[in-house]
């Protein structure tokens, strides 16, 4: 495999093809080698270092090299001011959940809302040359956050983009877009000869390139990948047909640049950190602050440099002691960390995704407890609905879409937070048993530990570290501790039934409706059949495929693989490549799979529309029986909201309304209808057959409005119904908490429905006879029957206990008389239940007891005090079973 370090070494022995470009050389700039990191960069004057951090520190505190001072806002104005006035078109960001894509759950970069379609080449750019402010996620850095004055898990990528093909030529390559980069920074107000270009190699997704990130005092600004090479699996590489520029820099570094700021997170955060720091509990020294923060570029744990050295250098530069200065900064460092977490949960609810134990709800569950623990920890008492209101009017001028957002992760946080709190009890008997095992050994809690904890139960490395220092146990937390529990999804290889490469894509009949069909078989292999085309819906989407006969042999399963669609025979008897031959599909079953699709889009509408605009789809199945839809919800649906989102369902239903299903352009459909399309996942392919539920009259009013016309659209390729009315009847049958965040729908659609309502009515009528009530009086029967039986069971209890107590008066006399410790009882006319009742109540009075009833169930129960081992006592009397020194039950074979 090869790697970026192999990469970078090799265009380091051709630079001059890879970085020496002749917009450097008109302007002065020369290739000179850092003193420190030994790699080359380029720079306008004659320099010792490359500018980079880690080289150089953060030389601009104190002195920035603009002087505009500039707001965040202003920022990218003036970005965008110099990008649209020469050439370059402002395209709307893309969401930082990328449900576009299936390799990624957030939009790490501005490159990614183009990939892989764009960039392949297989659609075309939105506008070309482009700026973009795209809003990112990413968790790599967590223990970076706060501390560098300069890492973020949520930030703003100004992207600038060139997609050169052969229809537009290299029209935009390395001079032009490097122009564009030193102009830009000169609108900045930084002066050209503080700018410097280090040179570099990216890596990803199979493309690769050279690159330069450009600095200033310090300051890495943006990186300017050339995206120009394919890897082929055979490790050799061939030129991209589509030449990518990708130059992504951080509007928060830009802004920061330009202010005399110790940190980018003032700037940025601005109000939000204001309020914030009326909760500090400790005054900072601002002048430690300031020199801590000039010296802070050199601290980044994703760079493989040893943290403690790099705390023991800054600690010796100001001339304090490593842990008292590091102990001074910690608020500060959490309160940016909180600022930062909570803006990160902000975009993300908005844009559809909600905190749980998986996927990636995981990282900000994650991110969500770190600032839980942090408000606790310094007792900062925050107020988050301030907080999160604050941070989108923050950002209203950049994103007014936030402020749709507001209140749901309001609601969020909130119901996240009584999670975070019951599980503090189980977080501390969890830790407890481990450092008491950790205090017996006399050894520390190691890094696994704290992974497993955390990944297992949700306790974070600083609950552990909490918990420990009230016992004076010192937990040490890894400085790369959030790198290394991300998660990675391993994808499920899928197996092909037989190889389809070779084969043509089958013309797919089912969506015209046709349930008989000719058609010629192209392929056999064992009972699977392959046709130049078929009436049969193939397995997707949740929906099961069709039943049927081809040639009278039955249908078992249909499934498609890379446009070809198998049929799996009961047998393929005088069926031959060649052939012609003819199928038929059960319409009856079709038809009921189509409604219960159409019915999981209008289910899906009606809980958007209850429980709010969080709502998307998050699994779905469909089959002839009944169908179930899974909804990301932060808390349990109620069954007041079940019954409202039943109602919404059916109102729909009874509208009448069209449903239009349309094949668009990928990036028609997405520029339409947004990214609400994307309700099962990613679809791949250039094209997307979008189904849409139309509402031209305006008969159904939302108050939770996501698309500009019609009530839904999505990208699927099932059957559906050609009107809403044909679904007949949704009916909600039950609702189920699958997973932390997700919940299911299970319901009924058209005949199934009915089917359904009628046998509830029947079981209904055999109660109302055995109760010899009438239906409106069922209820009270039953009350009746219940407190009846409440009753019972209570004489029941007392009963028992005069039975105890004469067996064991008669018991405990005989005992003291012969000056016995064992009580001995082995033909009980007693359930099991009940002896093992009789056992501890004979324990409890100080005496060994071995009890067994007529189904020869035994119980041994020994007092704490004696010697003897109930375990060992059971095992004697050659009963299988299982227990402890204390209680053991096992039975003995007849």
């Amino acid at each position: 495999m090869t790697t970026k370090k192999e990469l970078f070494e090799q265009f380091q022995k051709d630079w001059q093809k890879h970085y020496e470009l002749d917009i450097l050389k008109q302007r002065g700039y020369t290739r000179q080698q850092c003193k420190k990191c030994k790699r080359f960069f380029w720079a306008k004057e004659q320099l010792d270092y490359c500018q980079d951090a880690a080289c150089v520190g953060y030389k601009f505190i104190g002195n920035p090299p603009s002087k505009l001072n500039l707001s965040y806002i202003q920022t990218w104005k003036k970005i965008e001011n110099y990008f649209t006035s020469h050439g370059h078109t402002k395209v709307k960001p893309y969401p930082t959940v990328a449900r576009w894509r299936d390799d990624i759950y957030f939009n790490i970069a501005s490159i990614g809302g183009f990939q892989p379609y764009v960039v392949s080449g297989e659609i075309e750019p939105p506008a070309n040359p482009l700026i973009i402010p795209q809003p990112c996620i990413r968790f790599g850095d967590l223990s970076n956050i706060g501390v560098t004055g300069r890492h973020y898990s949520n930030f703003v990528m100004v992207g600038q983009h060139a997609f050169n093909s052969q229809k537009t030529g290299l029209f935009y390559w390395k001079n032009q877009a490097l122009e564009h980069d030193i102009n830009y920074l000169l609108e900045l107000g930084i002066p050209e000869e503080k700018i410097t270009f280090k040179e570099d190699v990216w890596l990803g997704g199979g493309n690769f390139g050279p690159s330069l990130e450009y600095f200033a005092d310090g300051l890495e600004l943006g990186n300017c990948v050339f995206m120009q090479y394919e890897l082929l699996p055979n490790g050799s590489s061939r030129e991209l047909k589509t030449k990518v520029i990708d130059m992504g820099a951080g509007l928060a570094r830009l802004c920061w640049i330009t202010n005399d700021a110790p940190t980018s997170y003032e700037l940025v955060f601005g109000r939000v950190i204001q309020e914030m720091k009326k909760s500090l509990k400790h005054q900072l020294d601002q002048k430690i602050f300031l020199e801590y923060s000039k010296l802070a570029g050199v601290i980044d744990i994703e760079e493989g440099r040893s943290i403690q050295d790099q705390k023991k250098y800054i600690a010796a530069e100001i001339g304090m002691d490593e842990k008292e200065l590091f102990s001074q900064l910690a608020e500060m460092f959490a309160l940016y960390a909180t600022a930062d977490h909570i803006s990160t949960l902000l975009h993300a609810v908005t844009d559809g995704q909600l905190p749980s134990n998986a996927g990636g709800g995981y990282n900000l569950r994650l991110i969500l407890r770190r600032a839980f623990g942090f408000n606790e920890e310094y007792g900062w008492n925050l107020d988050w609905a301030k907080i999160i209101e604050l941070q989108a009017e923050n950002l209203e001028e950049l994103f007014p879409h936030l402020k749709e957002g507001v209140q749901t992760t309001i609601d969020v946080l909130h119901e996240e937070l009584e999670k975070y709190k019951n599980s503090k009890e189980h977080a501390k008997q969890k830790v407890g048993k481990l450092i008491q095992e950790v205090g017996t050994k006399k050894r520390q809690i190691s890094t696994q530990e704290l992974i497993t904890l955390y990944i297992s139960d949700g306790i974070t490395p600083e609950t552990v570290q909490a918990i420990a220092q009230q016992q004076n146990i010192e937990v040490k937390i890894p400085q790369d501790f959030y790198s290394l529990i991300r998660k990675v999804d391993e994808e499920e290889k899928k197996v092909q039934t037989f190889d389809v490469l070779d084969l043509e894509k089958t013309k797919m009949l089912c969506y015209n409706n046709e349930f008989e069909f000719e058609a010629k078989v192209l392929a056999i292999k064992d009972n699977w059949v392959v046709l130049d085309q078929s009436a049969f819906y193939p397995e997707s989407g949740g929906q099961i495929s069709d039943d049927g006969f081809i040639n009278n042999k039955k249908v078992l399963a249909v499934k498609k693989e890379a446009g070809v669609i198998l049929h799996k025979l009961e047998d393929v008897q005088g069926i031959e490549i060649g052939s012609i031959v003819k199928g038929k599909v059960d319409a009856s079953k079709r038809k009921q799979l189509m409604a219960h699709h159409t019915g999981a889009h209008i289910l899906n509408t009606a809980a958007r529309e209850i429980l709010g605009p969080h709502v998307w789809q998050a699994g779905a199945y469909k089959d002839e029986f009944k169908a179930h839809l899974d909804i990301t919800h932060y808390k349990k649906i109620t069954p007041q909201e079940l019954k409202l989102i039943e109602k919404k369902a059916n109102e729909i239903i009874a509208a009448n309304l069209p449903i239009e299903k349309k094949i668009y352009p990928r990036d028609e459909a997405e520029a339409k209808f947004g990214f609400r399309i994307y309700q099962g996942g990613a679809v791949p392919g250039k094209e997307l057959r979008i189904v849409s539920i139309l509402d031209p009259e305006n008969k159904i009013k939302l108050k939770t409005k996501v698309f500009d016309y019609g009530i839904d659209h999505e990208a699927c390729g099932g059957t559906h119904l050609d009107y809403t009315s044909q679904a007949g009847l949704l009916k909600i049958v039950k609702k189920e908490s699958i997973q932390d965040g997700i919940e299911r729908i299970v319901f009924k659609c058209a005949d199934a429905a009915i089917e359904y309502i009628q046998k509830q009515e029947e079981i209904l009528s055999l109660v109302q006879q055995r109760l010899s009530s009438s239906e409106d009086k069922i209820v009270q029967s039953l009350d009746k029957i219940i407190n009846d039986w409440k009753m019972c069971l209570k004489q029941n209890t007392k009963l028992e206990e005069k039975l105890f107590d004469l067996i064991l008066e008669k018991e405990f006399e005989k005992a003291k008389a012969s000056n016995k410790t064992t009580i001995s009882l082995l033909e009980l006319d007693l359930d099991d239940k009940q002896i093992d009742k009789l056992a501890k109540k004979i324990m409890q009075q100080g005496y060994i007891a071995i009890l067994k009833n007529k189904n020869n169930f035994v119980v041994v129960a020994v007092p704490q005090n004696f010697s003897e081992n109930a375990l060992e006592i059971l095992k004697k009397l050659n009963a299988k079973g299982g227990g402890d020194k204390t209680i053991a039950r096992g039975k003995i074979s007849s």
